[in-house]
């Protein structure tokens, strides 16, 4: 892969000349010298913005995030290229209620979808693409959709979509709203998906949002024959994580190519966990479906080269329902009038801030994770975890993340003051408080 290379700046060399009058004549005063004022640097507008969403990966499947094993040398150049979050997380722990979170920047049971198969969203929801679309973006979805069959991409200001409405490995490929005759096998979406997007690309260089929704690594892991047993340990879902990192390199180095790579922001992240035997967690404990770490908090990349510091860290919690007002602000537009349940975290990923802080405990972020029946299964406040029984426990639990981020020690017994705190606190949110 030929590194992305940086543009360079050239700054101007200013010479001051001093005028003087030699022998025994009367010295002659200098001319004073303006200082020249410095070029000022063009204002390229708002970026571009591209959303790569894997399905189903690990906190810990990427090695800028502590793996040893698998080999990810592309998403680990996003990462030192541009910034790299600790404490990502998405609404909830399956496909359809997390990419809604995504679209409409409201938890999912404002929407109307709030698990799988997904239901229909409410008439009303306004996605991303529509206020992108009405900003000036030309915008676009290759891949998985996901959010109901009878809402199409094309319908809820997405101007072009090809992919898969319902699914992971139908080949029922859609072109903007109309069957194809297309039948590609699940080992090559990853680049059918890379292929399409920089063709549109291509086309819409001028401002663009391209969201794309790969397949891989779901379940069952098929890399291509030739990327099989290439992680070694890895095995097959290992394989197939390289080869998605290997068409995601494809996907920047074309970026590259086309010259838009430079005011183009890059957001990079997973709609949850690996389901229970498959991927890597790092330090975190649970699977898909549940609202233990392992299911809710992903790897998340930001790249916007002069503007997002190059290795940053952000330890600052963010979830994906930031993404909505977040590109909002990038496009220099307005949020609709309704209401949002994530926040602007554009001076959070450029590094003007490190914390955005709320209503949490210490005057922490609180998020709110959802599972199935639209009920709130977990809530992150402040430093503190507290989780409802469900699929993962037959008890309330409470976690102080910051020092156990495996849900090891659980302060039920010891802090039960808090544990009935934070049981308040999510009866409220449901109550609308």
């Amino acid at each position: 892969m030929r590194p992305w290379g940086a543009r360079l700046t050239v700054a101007g060399v200013l010479t001051l000349v001093a005028l003087a009058c030699g022998g025994g004549s009367a010295t002659v005063p200098s001319q004073p010298v303006a200082a020249a004022a410095p070029t000022p640097t063009p204002d390229p507008g708002p970026p571009n913005i591209v959303v790569i969403l894997a399905d189903d990966m690990g906190y810990g499947d990427l090695g800028s995030y502590g793996n040893t094993i698998l080999k990810t040398p592309n998403l680990d150049r996003l990462a030192a290229e541009g910034a790299r979050f600790t404490n990502f997380y998405v609404a909830a722990p399956v496909c359809a209620p997390s990419r809604v979170a995504i679209m409409t920047g409201r938890w999912p049971p404002r929407t109307g979808i709030t698990w799988n198969p997904p239901d229909e969203l409410h008439p009303d929801e306004v996605l991303i693409a529509q206020v992108l679309h009405d900003a000036g973006y030309a915008t676009a979805l290759v891949g998985k959709w996901h959010l109901g069959p009878g809402d199409m991409p094309n319908r809820l200001g997405f101007d072009y979509f090809y992919g898969l409405a319902n699914g992971e490995d139908e080949n029922t490929f859609v072109l903007n709203g109309q069957p194809t005759k297309d039948t590609v096998s699940p080992d090559q979406f990853a680049k059918r998906y890379t292929d399409y997007a920089l063709k549109w690309i291509a086309d819409h260089r001028s401002r663009f949002f391209m969201y794309i929704g790969e397949r891989d690594p779901h379940i069952p892991n098929t890399p291509p024959p030739d990327w099989a047993g290439r992680s070694g340990a890895g095995g097959a879902y290992g394989d197939t994580v390289e080869w998605l990192d290997s068409n995601i390199g494809d996907f920047m180095q074309g970026l590259k190519d086309l010259g838009v790579d430079q005011n183009t922001l890059v957001f990079f992240t997973s709609d949850n966990g690996p389901p229970a035997g498959y991927g890597y967690r790092g330090p975190l404990h649970g699977n898909k479906g549940s609202c233990e770490e392992g299911g809710i908090r992903m790897p998340a990349i930001v790249r916007w080269p002069g503007r997002v510091p190059a290795g940053r860290v952000i330890t600052e919690l963010a979830n994906t329902v930031d993404l909505f007002p977040t590109f909002t602000a990038l496009a220099r537009t307005t949020l609709p009038n309704r209401h949002y349940d994530g926040v602007d975290i554009s001076r959070l990923i450029t590094g003007e801030v490190d914390r955005i802080g709320g209503k949490g405990t210490d005057g922490g972020r609180e998020l709110v994770f959802w599972q199935q029946y639209g009920w709130p299964g977990a809530l992150r406040s402040g430093r503190y975890k507290y989780m409802r029984p469900g699929l993962w426990n037959t008890h309330p639990t409470l976690f102080d993340l910051q020092t156990d981020p495996g849900e090891l020690s659980d302060l039920v017994p010891s802090r039960p003051d808090l544990a009935n705190q934070l049981e308040t606190r999510l009866q409220e949110i449901l109550a609308g408080n």
